[in-house]
């Protein structure tokens, strides 16, 4: 009766199926996407943030920032302060003062704007954004693997 609902599931899917040991499971998770997510409170200014991925972190796949309404969490389409953004990878500038709703779900189709690049997992990883008005929040997803 349980078994359709999933409790009795196998700690390593895969093992029945394929036939895979535990230790090539753990190979396979090792190559899945993950996300990490930031907020940002960006005051009027140029505003510099430092971004700490996981050790474990090999490849970078892209990013995706949600503007977000004044003095709320409330997601909106289009920023309104914000002028651009830069954002740099070990010293190698990726963008560089770009509006930054070329990259929020206002220009693009896709979960997130594809950059990809090689991580160590001991990465400097910095996102820079120029605001002239005033204080605005967003969100930042960066996708890697």
């Amino acid at each position: 009766m349980y078994g359709s609902q999933g409790l009795n599931a196998p700690q390593f899917p895969g093992q029945q199926v394929k036939g895979l040991n535990i230790e090539n499971i753990r190979t396979l998770i090792k190559k899945q996407n993950r996300i990490k997510g930031y907020v940002f409170s960006v005051a009027t200014g140029t505003t510099t943030f430092d971004l700490q991925l996981s050790g474990t972190a090999r490849i970078l796949l892209g990013i995706a920032l949600i503007p977000r309404k004044k003095a709320s969490d409330v997601a909106i389409q289009g920023f309104q302060d914000i002028t651009a953004f830069s954002f740099k990878v070990n010293n190698e500038i990726i963008i560089e003062s770009l509006d930054p709703n070329f990259i929020s779900n206002f220009f693009t189709n896709e979960e997130y704007y594809y950059l990809p690049r090689p991580l160590s997992g001991t990465d400097q990883i910095t996102i820079t954004f120029t605001n002239p008005g005033a204080t605005e929040n967003t969100s930042l997803a960066i996708y890697y693997i």
